[in-house]
């Protein structure tokens, strides 16, 4: 059974690290074109819309985890009558959550002056663009529901593949539009086709894979499974609302406090970090329905091997990351676009610090949901989402704009970082948490020596553009990586994702 979850852990992470790698690739393109056809406005705009629905389709945030999280058990005993009922009752809520998404954002219509308090050079009707930003969140509901079946029992490769051949075609269509209309409206409907396309596509096909879920032959779930299910619901939405309130508002917070020119600049820096984000999310995600199963059949001296076997690896990824993005963010952005859309250094450290304590936290939130912890820390949300929007407001004021990105770091560390590991080691672990911080703060001043080390070094490099760029990127590759390695081989962690992970592609390789 182990084996069977390191197998599917690893298929799903090479998928899913392979098809986001592509589809960035052609978002950073077609990103390039449409800088290149219309203006940083549009930019602007779009940026701050897609922050206003991610906000309006909160509600989705609890279903979409509670449906992994009740699908575990069933996927592991093949309960195919229980995986119907429950598919059933999912396909209702999407349904009316589709609704409710287009209906609250409708009445966001009449506040749009608060939001953009200075008019944007773009030709096009703002409100038309707004709705069909909403039609395309509202419709991405429907049939989507499958996916869960195939993420639960193991298969996540499968969505990625699906969605890779979708993003590509689509993209390639957008930048033909783009090149020979410079329109913003046919652009957003080919958004709006791809996307109906994908969920029906994919629900053919996970009808094709599970033939039972076309059986009329349905039992409804009982009023105490039901039950459950809507209280770690209603506890999701309540827990992650805050995290949208953390990451979503930060567009706005810039449209409202500066102006939706400078959101348009931002968005090209939260583009390029965003889209590593999805490649690292996808790869690590992957390993989440493996955690779901070994959370249904393993023991808790497991469960905590594994819980920080997968905290190292996050470490490992998201320091070497952030580093990056400090070093390289402003002379990347100067060579794609031009210095004119360089923005200060103080904004590069502020997105890279909240991108670093956001992976940092990925685990604890991993595990928190797939145990089913679902109604504990309920006061989790209300702390990070008060102490974002204090902190973005006085700290805008003193700072500008990376003053908004770092109200983010600070307020992830006062909620979600320390709460989510408590509740896991009380409840599950029965261990005390205090061996995960002595660990997460040696992580921490890890990066800072090695983050320094390596500022210093490229310190050095004088050469500006392409060339500069690349020698800078060189230090960041061998810095970071080979002092990590020196510093942390000899932990527990590393030997155990070594022997689980390193050993077995070096035997291949030898064959």
């Amino acid at each position: 059974m182990e084996n069977s979850r390191t197998k599917n852990s690893i298929d799903n992470i090479k998928t899913g690290a392979i098809v986001q790698f592509i589809n960035k690739i052609m978002a950073f393109v077609v990103r390039t074109f449409f800088i290149k056809m219309l203006n940083s406005d549009y930019l602007g705009v779009n940026g701050l819309f897609t922050n206003i629905l991610s906000i309006l389709s909160f509600a989705e945030l609890g279903i979409g985890t509670a449906i992994i999280f009740n699908m575990y058990k069933p996927v592991a005993i093949d309960d195919k009558e229980k995986i119907k009922s429950l598919m059933q009752l999912y396909k209702k809520c999407y349904t009316i959550i589709g609704v409710i998404v287009f209906v609250l954002g409708l009445l966001v219509i009449p506040f749009m002056n608060f939001v953009i308090t200075s008019k944007p050079n773009i030709s096009e009707n703002l409100i038309l663009i707004y709705l069909m930003f909403l039609f395309n969140t509202s419709v991405s509901y429907f049939f989507t529901y499958k996916k869960s079946i195939i993420s639960a029992h193991q298969k996540q490769s499968i969505i990625n593949n699906i969605d890779s051949v979708f993003y590509f075609m689509k993209s390639i269509v957008e930048i033909i539009i783009l090149v020979l209309t410079r329109n913003f409206l046919i652009y957003l409907t080919i958004e709006i086709l791809a996307t109906v396309f994908e969920n029906i596509y994919v629900s053919v096909k996970a009808d094709k894979m599970y033939p039972y879920l076309k059986d009329k032959n349905v039992k409804v779930l009982s009023k105490e499974e039901s039950g459950n299910i809507f209280k770690n619901v209603k506890a999701l939405v309540v827990y992650k609302f805050g995290g949208v309130i953390m990451n979503g508002t930060d567009n706005i917070l810039i449209s409202s406090l500066v102006n939706v020119g400078t959101v348009g600049f931002c968005s090209n820096y939260t583009m390029i970090i965003n889209s590593v984000k999805t490649i690292i999310s996808s790869a690590l995600n992957g390993v989440t329905a493996s955690v779901g199963n070994l959370n249904v059949v393993g023991n808790p001296r497991q469960k905590e091997k594994v819980f920080y076997q997968i905290t190292f690896a996050n470490y490992l990824v998201y320091s070497f990351c952030t580093i990056a993005f400090i070093v390289l963010l402003n002379p990347f952005v100067g060579v794609w676009l031009g210095d004119k859309y360089i923005l200060g250094v103080d904004v590069s450290i502020s997105l890279a610090l909240s991108f670093f304590f956001e992976g940092l936290r990925n685990p604890g939130y991993t595990y928190r949901t797939t145990l089913g912890l679902f109604q504990k820390g309920k006061a989790t949300p209300y702390i990070g989402a008060i102490t974002n929007i204090f902190f973005s407001i006085v700290l805008c004021k003193l700072f500008g704009v990376a003053g908004i990105f770092f109200a983010t770091s600070i307020a992830q560390l006062a909620s979600y970082s320390w709460i989510d590991p408590y509740l896991i080691h009380k409840y599950e672990f029965k261990t005390p948490v205090s061996k995960y911080f002595k660990k997460y703060i040696k992580y921490c001043l890890v990066f800072i020596f090695i983050a320094i080390v390596t500022l210093s070094v490229t310190y050095f490099v004088k050469s500006d553009g392409w060339i500069g760029l690349i020698l800078k990127a060189i230090i960041v590759l061998i810095i970071p990586n080979f002092l990590n390695l020196i510093i942390l081989c000899r932990t527990e962690e590393f030997n155990s994702l070594s022997d689980k992970i390193l050993k077995p592609i070096i035997k291949k390789m030898k064959k």
